[in-house]
């Protein structure tokens, strides 16, 4: 799954049945939960379905690929597409593929030992777009522990079509431009090594318990993602425009500004129960991260044993995006920055002996980190190092 990626991982804890309802779901001993994350879109992204195994076994979860199964998406019940196997239990759609407005879509998954699964019949939806992103900031923004940090909170307009049933769901993306690429504790970073010492931080003694932050060589941005389920029904608001959603709450991590992307996706009815009974559940104990709920019953199930446990939802979803520059001028000077980091910023000492310390590190491309500037980004003036 996305980011909802697809939207939300969950493993571990749904079950697949028709209809979507709670129910407590408990391990004993070794159990093996099949697991789809499957979400498709009409956005111009790889179209993607991951297969896995949860395997909990005394208290600790496992996950491990799904190779080799034949799987197929069953597009308006008379078209069939074959997924291809990539890697990692990874299924992909053609590059070509999107989702349509009207279209319907149904999941079948065929794996090795013969067991067979399906998911119920989608029906893409359309959505419509975002018309105004704003924001604000609160002192008192994010509750942490018995405090709270301050945070912008986001908000969107956007118009609700009449005479038809909406559901919705917000995501959101953030860059931050990130100055410490790399942080060394008990040693120092080096930009050279060997096949004993290779690059990257040593330990060394005499720096034991002394952590160093080294500036990036270039732009660098850290990447953070929606971790809250934030779901809507039109049945307040049918036809009009929905005005002043909340739908993210950013840290005040630093003075300069940000860049966020929200997504704007419309869900199924089952989808909406589905994701609104787990939200429901984790407002009492944190965010899915932290606290993962309990069983949830989705629309994937086996064919052959209706028994099975199958964690995951198969849904497809039309996407509208739009970005908006967080300047965070309305911060100035009422709150302190968070920071990107867990600590103070402490760069290594200059030494007049070693004028080529302390190194600047490169800004390593991966899920939650890019030095590729995102369109929309505004710069500013950098300190200097």
């Amino acid at each position: 799954m996305t980011r909802i990626k697809s939207v939300i991982s969950l493993s571990i804890i749904l079950w697949v049945c028709s209809c979507i309802e709670p129910f407590p779901l408990s391990f004993n001993g070794n159990k093996v939960i099949f697991t789809v994350e499957a979400t498709l879109t009409d956005i111009d992204e790889p179209q993607k379905i991951k297969l896995s195994e949860s395997n909990s076994s005394e208290g600790n979860n496992y996950v491990l690929p799904v190779l080799n199964a034949k799987v197929e998406i069953l597009v308006d019940k008379k078209e069939k597409i074959v997924l291809s196997e990539q890697e990692n239990g990874i299924y992909a759609l053609p590059g070509s593929f999107r989702t349509k407005i009207g279209s319907t879509y149904q999941l079948f998954i065929q794996r090795v030992d013969g067991s067979q699964y399906q998911s119920g019949v989608e029906t893409m939806i359309g959505v419509s777009d975002i018309v105004k992103i704003y924001d604000e900031f609160l002192i008192k923004g994010i509750p942490r522990g018995a405090y709270y940090d301050p945070a912008h909170y986001i908000y969107i307009d956007t118009p609700d079509p009449a005479n038809q049933k909406n559901n919705y769901m917000w995501t959101w993306k953030l860059w931050e431009l990130q100055e410490v690429c790399i942080t060394c504790l008990n040693g120092r970073y080096f930009d050279t090594g060997t096949s004993r010492d290779p690059r990257g931080c040593r330990k060394e003694a005499g720096f034991e318990n002394i952590w160093f932050d080294y500036f990036c060589n270039g732009d660098c941005w850290d990447l953070f993602f929606s971790t809250e389920l934030n779901v809507f029904s039109d049945i307040y608001t049918n036809g009009n425009v929905i005005t002043g959603k909340l739908v993210a709450k950013i840290p005040y991590y630093q003075e300069g500004g940000s860049l966020i992307e929200i997504q704007q996706q419309s869900v199924s009815p089952d989808a909406y129960r589905y994701f609104k009974l787990i939200a429901d559940q984790v407002q009492n104990n944190g965010n899915l991260v932290d606290t993962p709920p309990s069983g949830i019953l989705g629309n994937v199930k086996n064919i052959n044993n209706a028994n099975e446990p199958v964690a995951g939802l198969f849904m497809v979803t039309s996407i509208k995006k739009m970005r908006y520059w967080i300047s965070r001028e309305n911060a100035k000077d009422k709150a302190f920055p968070v920071g990107l980091l867990d600590h103070f910023i402490i760069p290594e000492p200059t030494d007049e002996a070693q004028p080529e310390r302390p190194p600047l590190v490169p800004c390593i491309e991966g899920p939650t980190r890019t030095k590729i500037k995102p369109d929309g980004w505004i710069d500013r003036i950098r300190r200097v190092k």
